[in-house]
């Protein structure tokens, strides 16, 4: 005897789609690979891939870039959908950049709207570490008027601004890394202070990037016990980056104290003359952190635009462990040329060298003779960028020493070396395609040529220069 009632088709039976009941794992490591507005769609499908989305494993190694700058396309940031980012995803969050404009009121900003406006920004930033459980957290604050000064006491400036960095300090206990850039000396010096309450940091980035015009070297009194204090307190510091003119006496003493943290890595960023190594308390220092690596930028300040020869020497010591080393030439001295840089890190650096990038002018436009033997010499290098033009022949030779261990290799200006009579040309589309392909078989990862090498109908045309500054924030 059947039961009573209809019968089933099991033919008919609708199972259920196959992305609904995808394993939680497979679904977070799709998510990876998708960009933030992705991940946000996502989230909107379904109950099972919005609890996927808003894992905090879809957003371990994932950036998230909160603008909240005025210009003159927009006179608002959107807003509503920043609070429901934080609102939603806030959790989830670990590497959180934020950028933000100080503008004074009595600047009359046309594009500010006002104090209220503000204060919701510094609210809603204040909730999103208040909600989230931050690895990383940058904070680059802008100046838009150029007549603004970086010491502005008013209240209503100043009062936001140093409430939100109160509830930042406080929710950051797991914090690792922290940078802050474009913050007035005033400010720094209060969260310098407080940064006792983050025993976890192990990376601060200070004011190196973007220094406010009106800060002068005559100014930095008020930061000079501020930032050895603040070192002195970060047991956990391994990586500090700093302006050379944040770098007084007393971080090195404070550095060479035996209560100091085991520093692994100091990366300053020249602006001026101030050579802080030529201190006899740096001797200290490198006795008591041997291991202690050095990155060197020299980059535009606004006090000095060029270096002079000595100056520039000065640094390059032969006790520096020299890790990076970024020049920019017509930003340093017009005399200082890329084989005697070459000669002097084969001598002294060699074996602790990663990173050079040399930005070099039109003047000198074909680089040294002398870059394979460098690149062979130099067993850590890895990422090398050149501006002056190369030829094809020692370009591979280049790449073949290093073939293995360079995961960056940028020219300027590929030239076609020609035997006979020996001079340089540029090349063709076809030659240009061999050597990339060449050029991506040797080095392992897809070389490409620099676009603007077919773009010039001869040598004489072709002076265009790498984008430097884009280039080096990206080491910054």
């Amino acid at each position: 005897m059947h039961p009573e009632g209809p019968s089933i088709d099991t033919d008919c039976v609708v199972s259920p789609p196959r992305w609904q009941t995808l394993p939680y794992s497979i679904l977070i490591e799709i998510f990876r690979w998708l960009s933030v507005k992705e991940v946000l769609n996502v989230a909107r499908t379904c109950h099972h891939w919005r609890r996927c989305a808003l894992s905090a494993s879809a957003w371990v190694h994932r950036w998230i870039v909160l603008d909240f700058t005025y210009d003159g396309s927009r006179k608002e940031t959107n807003q509503e959908l920043v609070e429901w980012l934080t609102s939603s995803f806030g959790h989830a969050l670990r590497h959180t950049k934020i950028i933000m404009s100080l503008v004074c009121e009595g600047s009359h900003d046309p594009f500010f709207t006002g104090l209220r406006i503000r204060r919701q920004q510094y609210d809603i930033m204040a909730d999103l570490v208040a909600r989230g459980n931050l690895r990383s957290l940058e904070l680059e604050f802008v100046q838009h008027v150029q007549k603004q000064s970086a010491a502005c006491e008013h209240k209503e400036c100043t009062w936001p601004l140093v409430m939100f960095l109160r509830k930042v300090v406080v929710h950051l206990r797991h914090l690792s890394h922290l940078s802050i850039q474009g913050l007035p000396d005033g400010h720094c010096e209060w969260l310098l202070k407080t940064l006792q309450e983050v025993p976890s940091l192990r990376r601060l980035d200070f004011s190196h990037r973007r220094q406010p015009v009106s800060r002068q070297v005559s100014l930095r009194g008020r930061l000079r016990k501020a930032i050895p204090t603040a070192v002195l307190q970060l047991k956990s510091l391994q990586v500090l980056k700093l302006s050379n003119i944040d770098v007084q006496d007393g971080l090195w003493h404070a550095l060479a104290h035996t209560d100091s943290p085991s520093l692994q890595q100091l990366s300053l960023v020249v602006y001026n003359d101030y050579n802080p190594f030529s201190h006899p308390a740096w001797e200290r220092v490198s006795r008591r952190c041997p291991d202690l690596k050095v990155e060197l930028f020299f980059v535009k300040g606004p006090w000095r635009y060029a270096l002079t020869r000595s100056e520039f020497w000065s640094f390059l010591r032969a006790n520096l462990k020299l890790k990076t080393l970024v020049v920019a030439q017509k930003k340093v001295s017009n005399d200082i040329e890329m084989r005697d840089i070459i000669a002097t890190i084969v001598e002294r650096h060699a074996q602790a060298l990663e990173t050079l990038l040399f930005l070099q002018s039109d003047k000198q436009p074909v680089v040294p003779t002398n870059i394979v033997e460098f690149v062979r010499s130099c067993p850590k290098l890895t990422d090398l960028v050149i501006g002056p033009a190369i030829g094809d022949r020692r370009l591979k030779a280049a790449a073949k020493s290093g073939q293995g261990r360079l995961r960056r290799l940028q020219v300027r200006l590929v030239l076609k070396e020609v035997r006979h009579p020996p001079r340089p040309r540029l090349m063709t589309r076809e030659e240009a395609e061999i050597l990339q392909t060449e050029m991506t078989r040797l080095l392992g990862y897809k070389w490409t040529i620099p676009p603007h090498m077919t773009l010039a109908d001869n040598f004489e045309d072709a002076h265009d220069i790498l984008p430097q500054d884009k280039i080096i924030d990206e080491y910054l």
